[in-house]
């Protein structure tokens, strides 16, 4: 989350920045980012309630505008090429125009989601725009290797630009209990109006189903972090494929990423897992079951 800001820090003054977080995320928010301006959800209901909750906040504040979607889990550089690429989203979204940022596959990933170009819009400073001609949500490995060799297809990188009247606009066509949610939630404060919000993304939710879906296709680099997978492509593996971070080791693991900072962590013929032990509590998982975590923590 602090790099996410640092990134546009320059470009975004804190009273234009919003963070929206879960409840239980406010302490240790606080701590990182101090003085940041946070909205929070009273539970989780994915992120087409979360752009609705930080869309009416902003247009309440400052009226109708440009917004950028930017989740604060992604590695991203060089800074400058991605903001270039926002500016232009920003001319697309005063447009009319829902702009994602798609990312040209580098290998067949299987946690991320796609987006397959269309026709040609535009290009502005090395970034080319297309509209957007479909979704497909974590394809199996078949799929996804088919989809890199297309060359007609990008990740779904989950960070958009639009303006706050077209994505409200249509949000109330498509998902208007999530609309109106909100809105009761916003205008009585209470839990249970966020409780009755349905649980959908914005991709299912709305970019899947509008005609005015726009693909940006970005020339920076970009790694979703926010799955322990992600280490693998950051940390060097021993000659059992395993990932050791901190004080963890044992005897007879194999293909597995164990993590402690303060805690000895130790294991014994485990293969495929995921262990992170901290003050907070001890994880366990199977790898393959990665991109499942977050059906856990709800």
């Amino acid at each position: 989350m602090i790099q996410t800001i640092q990134r546009i820090a320059g470009n975004f003054k804190r009273h234009e920045r919003l963070l929206v977080i879960p409840k239980e995320l406010k302490k240790l928010t606080r701590k990182h980012v101090g003085r940041e301006n946070i909205v929070l959800e009273p539970l989780r209901r994915n992120t087409a309630p979360a752009i609705c909750l930080a869309a009416m906040t902003l247009r309440k504040r400052h009226g109708n505008g440009v917004m950028h979607v930017m989740p604060a889990d992604h590695l991203i550089r060089p800074r400058k090429t991605f903001l270039s690429a926002l500016k232009y989203g920003q001319e697309l979204a005063e447009n009319g125009y829902l702009v994602t940022y798609g990312i040209r596959p580098t290998r067949p990933e299987t946690g991320y989601g796609y987006i397959r170009l269309g026709r040609k819009l535009g290009t502005l400073r090395h970034n080319v725009s297309y509209g957007g001609a479909g979704f497909t949500e974590k394809p199996n490995k078949a799929t996804a290797k088919r989809y890199v060799r297309s060359k007609r297809y990008l990740w779904n990188s989950g960070i958009f630009t639009f303006s706050i009247e077209t994505m409200l606009e249509e949000i109330r066509h498509f998902v208007p209990a999530v609309h109106k949610g909100v809105e009761r939630f916003l205008a009585r404060g209470k839990k249970r109006d966020f409780q009755n919000v349905p649980d959908i993304s914005i991709d299912y939710g709305v970019m899947e189903k509008s005609n005015r879906l726009c693909v940006v296709q970005g020339n920076f680099e970009w790694d979703d972090v926010g799955s322990w997978l992600a280490l693998e492509r950051y940390f060097s593996k021993d000659q059992k494929k395993n990932i050791l971070i901190g004080d963890a080791r044992g005897i007879a693991i194999e293909d597995s990423i164990m993590c402690s900072r303060d805690i000895p962590l130790r294991a014994y013929d485990v293969e495929g897992l995921i262990i992170v032990v901290s003050n907070e509590g001890v994880l366990v998982c199977k790898k393959e079951r990665a991109q499942d975590i977050k059906k856990l923590l709800k």
